[in-house]
Formats: structure tokens, C-alpha cells, sequence
């Protein structure tokens, strides 16, 4: 039963991180790239402090030895939202969502390089699929005989947000044999926030009521997401869950098809279908090693 929890809650949280990806995508018609990182981290911070005040005194659970390594993954988190806000800017939320499964492809090479995990053959065909998936979102995006500006800039931060967020992976999986679940977010959040401040001086959009509203419940999202998978892990190996994670396409689809009226293309399609059954194979390998060991 413990088991089937931590994937309902891994499920959920899925859902509740493309939910918020789709506020974003529509605050970003009037946000900047900066507001839209700053007010969606701060927003954040109230979820992320309940979360951890549930198990206990924040001062025992926020107590860490090591803050230079929480300032260097909250400057890779920053980065990495930078650039998925900027796929959101110029994809559909599907393809953007699609882009981000290449993560678990790129982190076995640096896992390799970086924690001394073999590479395998799922993990080379995977890489093919994978990027076959890009090419043909690419296709899916050429209007008039050409590939959109906003297109290229739109994959390109998507494959940089999956590439950072790879690094992230690796580096986590060494942060969370140290320190709590909620310091690793808590420190994240408050980083971005700060980037995202940071911008302030090269100029911010006046909001609507709307646009700030979505970017506020972008926060309270987020926050949320990360805490129900945070505790879907205390209750299940990362390998288990991690094929669950691909369950975020079918909101994202959902979500572009029902609010946005935006249908991808037998291209599209097609290649975030090559995206998932790349991520997938890694994901699934990676829980029948896990078991064989």
C-alpha cells in the first residue's frame, strides 16, 4: 500500500508541476523571464517552510554543514528555470514538457563521468531515440519553409534546461545523503528568488491583476509539487518512481488540447512520443538494475 501512495503522490505531483508550468506560460505574455522566476520562487517559500515545519523545528530540519554546496545547486536550479521559462515562452507547454525528459538520458553520461556509473546499451539507444524526438519537434515547428527564430530559441533553452537539470541530478543524489528534502528546496527557492530579483534594474513589465494571480498560484503550485514528491521518495525508491514522472505528458497534452486549443502535429506527436520512449527505457532499466542488485 506504501508503495502505490508514493506513486499516486508521485502522479499528483506531476500534474500540480505542468499545471504550473501552464500558469507560467500564460504570465509570460506580459512577464518578464526574471519577474516570472522571482515571483514564482517566492511564492514558494510559505509552502516550502509549512513542509518542513511538519517535521519538526525548522532549525533541526534547516540545519546543514555544507551551504557552499546548497548555494552551487541553487545557482544550477536557477539557471535551469531561466532557461525552462524561456522554452515556455516560445513552445507549446507539450513540447517543453517533452524536452525535459531528456534529463534521465543526460544524466547517465554524467553520472558515468562524474559518480563512476557504466554506460549501457539501452542508454546509447536511448540517446538515438532521443534525439530523433528533437528533429522531429523541430519539424513539427517549420512554418513557411523555414524553422521559426522563436523555435530555435524555444528547443534550444529546452535542451539546456534538460542538460542542467541532469547536472542537478547527480549533484542531488550527493546533497541528499547530507541534508533534508526540504533545506535542498527551501535554499533552491530562495536563490531563484533572489536571481529572479536580481533583474530588477534591466527593466519589468507592468502586470495585469491576472498575469501577477497566475504567477502567484505558479508558486503555491510549485511548491506543492515539490513537496508531494519529496514525500512520494520516503516512500519508494527514485527508480520506481521515475518512470511515473512521464505521466506529466498526458496533463501537458491535455492541458494544450482543452485550455489552449493547440493540437501538435503528426510530427510533434510523433517526436515527443521517440522523447518518452527514450526517457522511459532509461527509467525502467535503471528499476530492474536496481532489483537485480
Amino acid at each position: 500500500m506504501g508503495q502505490i501512495y508514493a506513486i499516486l503522490l508521485r502522479i499528483a505531483a506531476a500534474g500540480l508541476l505542468v499545471a504550473m508550468s501552464a500558469l507560467v506560460y500564460e504570465a509570460l505574455k506580459e512577464a518578464t523571464i526574471g519577474q516570472a522566476v522571482f515571483w514564482r520562487s517566492l511564492w514558494s517559500l510559505p509552502v516550502i517552510l509549512i513542509y518542513a515545519r511538519c517535521f519538526g523545528p525548522l532549525r533541526g530540519v534547516l540545519k546543514t554543514d555544507h551551504p557552499f554546496h546548497h548555494v552551487r545547486r541553487g545557482l544550477l536550479g536557477l539557471m535551469a528555470m531561466g532557461l525552462h521559462f524561456i522554452c515556455l515562452a516560445h513552445l507549446p507547454i507539450s513540447y517543453a514538457t517533452a524536452l525535459g525528459f531528456l534529463t534521465p538520458i543526460l544524466a547517465l553520461p554524467l553520472a558515468f563521468a562524474m559518480l563512476g556509473e557504466r554506460i549501457t546499451r539501452v542508454l546509447i539507444v536511448a540517446s538515438f531515440l532521443g534525439f530523433g524526438g528533437v528533429l522531429l519537434i523541430s519539424f513539427a515547428q517549420l512554418e513557411n519553409g523555414g524553422l521559426p527564430p522563436a523555435s530555435i530559441i524555444g528547443i534550444g533553452a529546452g535542451l539546456g534546461f534538460a542538460a542542467v537539470m541532469a547536472l542537478i541530478r547527480v549533484y542531488v543524489k550527493r546533497l541528499t545523503a547530507k541534508d533534508s528534502p526540504s533545506l535542498i528546496a527551501l535554499s533552491f527557492s530562495t536563490i531563484t528568488t533572489l536571481g529572479g530579483l536580481a533583474t530588477l534594474p534591466f527593466g519589468w513589465a507592468a502586470l495585469s491583476k491576472t498575469a501577477f494571480f497566475y504567477l502567484i498560484c505558479a508558486g503555491v503550485l510549485g511548491g506543492l509539487g515539490h513537496a508531494l514528491s519529496n514525500e512520494s521518495v520516503k516512500r519508494s525508491d527514485i527508480a520506481v518512481l521515475g518512470p511515473f514522472d512521464y505521466t506529466s505528458i498526458i496533463w501537458a497534452l491535455g492541458i494544450d488540447v482543452v485550455i489552449f486549443g493547440f493540437e501538435p502535429n503528426r510530427f510533434g506527436m510523433f517526436g515527443m512520443t521517440l522523447i518518452v520512449i527514450a526517457g522511459l527505457s532509461v527509467a525502467i532499466s535503471q528499476v530492474k538494475r536496481r532489483q537485480i542488485v
